[in-house]
């Protein structure tokens, strides 16, 4: 999504709602393994967990998952609203989706924790202007959001259940966004415009011991956090550009994360399990978008994975880390497709007469 849309859609909102028409191309040395023939079925038949993601086959909007290891495709969500995957829940047990709708003019956002083992999905928040942006602690007792619920924008914690108290972590009037809850649940990562522009924040889980991580006239935006806590991730505009930077939870060590500059802007980054790589998407030079990897331990410039001949989009890593799920329109519609964590293999995952995008990759409980 371009800086554009994520302004008409307000600061940190809906930033990943929206499958990004951009046209890919070209293939660097190294990466694209798309000529390989697809996954076999006994490697398929190997794939762990399930994938939610978002389907348009439907009037509006729903939460479908898919087996990757078959193909098996079930409705998880049947609401009136438009429904979208956020975070599922750190034992597998449920997924929070954030419903969405526009009535009479008027945006309405809800957290709703939807049970993958059957039952009626919980509203964890009331319908509001801003409802989004969950992200789990590690135990699942508790995550943070972004709320309206008292100020244009806060950070705010409670436990996933309805009718819960909910604390105001981080309250300043100019905004609070896109809060990462650390891999440890002591810290929570967040962008905050309260110094005249949004910059990097990290907070103690309770609110307390406020930090600011970066200083820069520009745009710093969705911090993330590594799975091995060791760094965090953010995109920001400071090159008048979006670039992918990490930098260490003290503020210290911040990089770019495609070395010499060479593309265009970047986003939809995602951590590898083992917090050693990152995939992101970003154009090249005298082409369009396509999806990268860089590894973020070893250092060294970016590697292509996909080869540029479609739209090739949002892409999420398996939870070992040995497979990406990616959208993509290069067979004429907007599906799902898997492929190997160094590009080859890449494989049609979904069919249908809609769009089906926005993928999230884990085990649910009991496999």
């Amino acid at each position: 999504m371009t800086r554009e849309q994520r302004k008409g859609r307000g600061r940190g909102g809906a930033r990943r709602w929206a499958v990004c028409v951009l046209a890919l191309a070209g293939c660097r040395a190294g990466g694209c393994g798309a000529s390989t023939g697809p996954l076999s079925e006994s490697e398929r038949r190997g794939l762990p967990g399930v994938i939610a993601f978002v389907s348009e086959r439907a009037p509006q909007k729903d939460v479908w998952l898919v087996r990757p290891a078959t193909g098996a495709q079930t409705q998880l969500t049947r609401g009136p609203e438009d429904e979208y995957p956020a975070a599922p829940s750190p034992d597998g047990a449920a997924l929070l989706v954030v419903a969405a709708s526009d009535t009479q003019g008027q945006h309405v956002e809800q957290l709703r924790l939807v049970p993958l083992g059957g039952g009626a999905p919980v509203d964890v928040t009331a319908p509001r202007g801003r409802a989004r942006n969950p992200s789990w602690s590690p135990d699942g007792g508790w995550f943070v959001a972004e709320s309206d619920a008292e100020g244009f924008s806060d950070v705010v914690r409670q436990a996933p259940r309805a009718g819960a108290e909910v604390s105001r972590l981080a309250t300043a009037r100019e905004g609070n966004f896109e809060p990462s809850v650390s891999p440890d649940g002591t810290q929570v990562a967040f962008v905050s415009s309260r110094e005249g522009d949004p910059e990097v924040f990290v907070m103690k889980a309770d609110g307390s011991d406020v930090r600011r991580l970066t200083t820069f006239h520009k745009e710093d935006m969705a911090p993330q956090w590594s799975p091995d806590g060791q760094w965090l991730s953010f995109l920001s505009d400071r090159e008048g550009r979006v670039r992918l930077f990490v930098l260490k939870p003290d503020g210290t060590t911040l990089r770019a994360v495609s070395g010499s500059g060479t593309l265009g802007e970047e986003r939809e980054p995602a951590w590898s399990p083992d917090g050693r790589k990152l995939v992101f998407v970003a154009p090249s030079p005298g082409t369009k978008a396509r999806i990268w990897v860089a590894d973020v331990a070893a250092g060294g410039e970016p590697v292509a994975l996909t080869d540029g001949k479609a739209v090739d989009d949002q892409p999420a890593w398996s939870p070992d880390g040995k497979h990406l799920v990616f959208v993509s329109d290069r067979l004429g519609d907007v599906e799902l497709f898997l492929m190997r964590a160094d590009g080859s293999g890449q494989t049609r995952l979904t069919e249908s007469p809609g769009a089906d995008w926005l993928p999230r990759w884990f085990v649910p409980r009991g496999g």
